[in-house]
C-alpha cells in the first residue's frame, strides 16, 4: 500500500474519446485526495485536453494522439520515463503502463470484483488498486468514490457561457433543461421528431426554459428539432467549446441527451440525466449520477455495442418512443426515477385473440404495463382483423398476429407458431382472452410466467385467476386489469387508446369531399350492424331516427357497417326518407377511427365500433339489449364522459339470445325519441362547446 506522501510523482494516462476520460475523472480525482502532494502530470488526447487544461490538481498536461506515428509515441515514452514516476495509472493499459518503472502501477489485467460494473467503476478500481492494491471491500470502495470536483471548468469558460445566456434573453439565476441530442454514431442517435415531442413537453407541460446544445456537427440535426418544435427553443449547437459546454451542464436543471460524452460530463457532475441508449450497454456506460434514467429497450440483440447494426434495423434505437422518454422525464419531475430500474420482466407478451371490441377495451393494459416496465419490450398477439387497432400504438413494441382460421389452423402451423415465439423468448404472457389453442401456445413456447384465467386449459398457465367476468359486476377493462395483480401492478385505467394513422385521415377526408360534406358541416355516424341478431335495434327504427336527425337537425348522417353487413345498411336505404351517406364497406379499422374522429357523433349497436370511437374521443350513444349480467352495459358499455347507454331490460329468464322468442322486445322497447332525445342535447353541447 502506497503512502500517499511519500509519492511525489504520478502519471495520469487517459488516451481516450471524451465520454471514458470523464469516466475517469473519479479515479483521477481519487488520486489527488489520496496523495495531495504529489505532482500529476497527465496525458490526454486532442478532444479531451479541455477537462485538464484548467485543471487546478493537474500539475502538467500532455496532449497526445494515440494514433500518431511510432516515432512520436517513441519520444513520448523517452520523456515520459525521465520523469522517475512513483505511480503509473494507465486506465487503457498502453504500452506505457508496461514499459515505464514505478513503485506503483494499475494491474495489468484487467480482473475486477463482481461489484464492479460500471466504467467508471472500473478506471476508479484501477487508480485504487495501484496505491491500495486489488483488496479492497465494496463498502470502503464505495467511501473511496469521492465528491465532484467541478473546478475543471475554467472562470474563463464560465464568463463566457454567461454571456452566451445573455445574448439569448436568460439571466445569470433562470432555470432551464438542457437538450444534448448529438451523438459519435447514427446508431445512438434518436429520432428528431421525438427530441421535437421532448422539447415541446417540458415547455407546456412544466414550463420549462429549454436549450439545445451539440458541436458543429450536431447543426443540421439540431436545427431539424428546434424546426419542429412548437415553441422557441435557445440553440447553442456550435457555439461552445468543451469548457463553456461543461458550465452549461452544470447550470442545467435536468440533462437529456442521447449516449455521447455530454451525458457523462452531466453524470460526473451529478446532475439529474436522461439518457437514450441503443447498442450501448448502459450498465457499463449508462448514466452514472445520483439520480438518473437510461431509456432502452430490451431488444433480442441487444445491447451489442457494435459499430454497425447486424440485422441493419437498427431496433434497439427505433423502438424508443417518444412516450417512453416523455415517461421517464415525468417520473424524473416527480422524484420516482426508480421506477425505471425494474428488471423484472424484460419481455411481456400481451395476448388478445377475440373481437374488434375486446381489443380496444384492453389498450388500457398495455399503457399501464409500459409505466410500470419502461425498459421491457411488450409486444400484443392479436388475430388479423383487429391488426390496426394495436398497429402505431406507442406503448407497444410489436405487434404479432395470430391466424387461428388460416395461417396457423393446423396443429403442424401452430406448432412452428410456438417455435416462432419461442425465439422471441419472452418473460411473462397475459393471456387476457382464454382460449384452449392461445394457453398451449404460451406453453409450448417456453414463456416462464404464463397468466390468465382458470377456464379451457388453464393448466397450462403458471397462474389461472378465478374466471368472473359472466357475473358482470363491473368493466371488461377492469376485469383486464385483474390479471396485472399478479405482476403487483394495483392500477385500474380506463384511457382507450386507438392510433390515428395519416393515410386514414387523407382517406376520409377526400371519401367526405366526395361525398359533398364539408370541413364545416357537422356529421353523425350510424351504425346499425352487430355480431349478434340479439344486438340488432330493428332497421325500422334507425331509419326513422335517420330522418329525424337530418330534418329536424339539419346534420348530415352516414350510415356505416363492415362488408359482412351490408344488408342491414341496404334495408335501411329502402326504409328512410332523407338521403344518408353511404360507408357500408368503405373502411378498414384504421379508417374507421379517422371517421369517427371528424364525426360529431356515433350512434350504434352495442358492438366493437362503440369502442373505437370512444378511443377517439367521439361521444357514443349505444342501445342495448339482452338481461344478462355478462352482456350487459356494466361491462360492455361506452365509457366516454359523454356517452349514453339505451337500455331497457325486459323481465326475460332465461335470455334466449338469438334464438328469442318475443320478438326481441327489449330491443323493440327502446323508441327512436327517446334516442333522439340524447342526440339532440350531445350534439347541442357539442355545438356549444367548440363555439367556446
Amino acid at each position: 500500500m502506497a503512502e500517499g506522501q511519500a509519492v511525489k510523482k504520478i502519471l495520469y494516462m487517459t488516451m481516450s474519446n471524451l465520454g471514458d476520460a470523464v469516466m475517469g475523472l473519479p479515479a483521477f480525482d481519487f488520486l489527488r485526495r489520496e496523495c495531495p502532494a504529489a505532482r500529476i502530470t497527465v496525458v490526454a488526447a486532442p478532444r479531451t485536453k479541455g477537462l485538464f487544461e484548467h485543471h487546478p490538481d493537474a500539475a502538467e498536461l500532455i496532449v497526445f494522439d494515440k494514433h500518431a506515428p511510432l516515432k512520436e509515441k517513441i519520444a513520448l515514452y523517452r520523456r515520459l520515463k525521465k520523469e522517475g514516476f512513483d505511480v503509473v495509472v494507465d486506465l487503457k493499459n498502453t504500452f506505457y503502463r508496461w514499459a515505464l518503472r514505478s513503485r506503483y502501477k494499475n494491474s495489468l489485467h484487467n480482473r475486477y470484483p463482481s461489484w464492479v460494473v460500471h466504467f467508471y467503476q472500473k478506471h476508479l478500481f484501477k487508480a485504487v488498486s495501484a496505491l491500495r492494491g486489488p483488496a479492497v471491500s465494496a463498502d470502503e470502495f464505495k467511501e473511496l468514490d469521492g465528491p465532484r470536483n467541478p473546478s475543471f471548468i475554467a472562470h474563463k469558460d464560465s464568463d463566457a457561457l454567461l454571456e452566451l445566456l445573455k445574448q439569448e434573453g436568460m439571466g445569470v439565476g433562470d432555470e432551464f433543461v438542457l437538450i444534448v441530442p448529438g451523438a459519435r454514431s447514427s446508431l445512438k442517435q434518436w429520432s428528431a421528431g421525438g427530441y421535437a415531442e421532448v422539447v415541446g413537453e417540458f415547455q407546456k407541460k412544466y414550463g420549462k426554459t429549454v436549450v439545445v446544445a451539440g458541436d458543429k456537427g450536431d447543426e443540421v440535426f439540431v436545427g431539424e428539432i428546434c424546426a419542429r418544435a412548437s415553441l422557441p427553443v435557445v440553440n447553442l449547437c456550435g457555439r461552445t467549446n468543451l469548457g463553456m459546454l461543461c458550465a452549461l451542464i452544470m447550470r442545467a436543471e435536468m440533462v437529456v441527451g442521447s449516449d455521447s460524452g455530454a451525458l457523462q460530463i452531466a453524470s460526473y457532475l451529478d446532475r439529474p440525466v436522461i439518457g437514450i441508449y441503443g447498442p450501448t450497454d448502459e450498465r457499463l456506460y449508462g448514466p452514472w449520477s445520483s439520480r438518473s434514467i437510461a431509456v432502452r429497450k430490451n431488444v433480442l440483440c441487444g445491447p451489442c455495442s457494435r459499430a454497425a447494426c447486424a440485422t441493419g434495423g437498427h431496433a434497439c434505437i427505433q423502438t424508443i418512443t417518444p412516450f417512453d422518454v416523455l415517461l421517464a422525464v415525468r417520473l424524473m419531475m416527480e422524484g420516482k426515477e426508480e421506477r425505471f430500474c425494474r428488471e423484472r420482466y424484460k419481455r411481456i407478451l400481451v395476448v388478445r385473440t377475440d373481437r374488434i371490441g375486446d381489443v380496444v377495451l384492453s389498450t388500457p393494459v398495455v399503457k399501464v404495463l409500459r409505466e410500470h416496465f419502461p425498459s421491457s419490450f411488450i409486444a400484443m398477439m392479436v388475430a388479423p382483423y383487429t391488426r390496426e387497432i394495436v398497429e402505431g400504438n406507442p406503448y407497444l413494441d410489436q405487434v404479432i398476429v395470430f391466424d387461428k382460421d388460416r395461417a396457423q389452423r393446423g396443429f403442424w402451423s401452430t406448432l412452428a407458431f410456438s417455435r416462432y415465439l419461442a425465439r422471441l423468448s419472452f418473460d411473462a404472457a397475459i393471456v387476457l382472452h382464454p382460449t384452449l389453442r392461445v394457453h398451449l401456445l404460451m406453453f409450448l413456447a417456453g414463456i416462464g410466467e404464463r397468466i390468465g384465467y382458470d377456464r379451457k386449459g388453464a393448466y397450462f398457465l403458471t397462474q389461472a385467476l378465478p374466471h368472473k367476468k359472466q357475473e358482470g359486476t363491473k368493466h371488461e377493462v377492469e376485469y383486464n386489469f385483474d390479471l396485472l395483480k399478479v405482476l403487483e401492478i394495483g392500477d385500474v385505467s380506463q384511457e382507450l387508446y386507438m392510433p390515428l394513422k395519416q393515410e386514414s385521415d387523407e382517406f376520409v377526408a377526400d371519401f367526405l369531399m366526395r361525398l359533398g360534406v364539408g370541413q364545416k358541416d357537422r356529421l353523425v355516424a350510424v351504425n346499425p350492424a352487430a355480431s349478434c341478431p340479439s344486438k340488432l335495434w330493428p332497421v325500422q327504427k334507425f331509419a326513422g331516427l335517420i330522418d329525424r336527425i337530418q330534418k329536424e337537425l339539419g346534420i348530415k348522417v352516414m350510415v356505416v357497417a363492415d362488408a359482412a353487413h351490408r344488408s342491414v345498411s341496404e334495408q335501411i336505404f329502402n326504409l328512410v326518407r332523407t338521403h344518408p351517406l353511404d360507408g357500408s364497406g368503405q373502411f378498414s379499422l384504421s379508417r374507421l377511427a379517422s371517421l369517427f374522429k371528424r364525426c360529431d357523433l356515433l350512434i350504434s349497436n352495442d358492438s366493437g365500433p362503440v369502442h373505437i370511437a370512444v378511443a377517439v374521443g367521439t361521444p357514443v350513444i349505444s342501445i342495448f339489449g339482452r338481461n344478462q349480467a355478462g352482456l350487459s352495459p356494466r361491462r360492455w358499455g361506452p365509457i366516454g364522459p359523454r356517452d349514453v347507454v339505451v337500455h331497457n331490460p325486459q323481465p326475460c329468464f332465461p335470455c334466449l339470445a338469438h334464438d328469442c322468442r318475443k320478438g326481441f322486445a327489449c330491443l323493440d322497447s327502446v323508441g327512436i325519441e327517446e334516442v333522439m332525445g340524447h342526440a339532440r342535447r350531445i350534439l347541442r353541447e357539442g355545438k356549444a362547446g367548440k363555439a367556446n
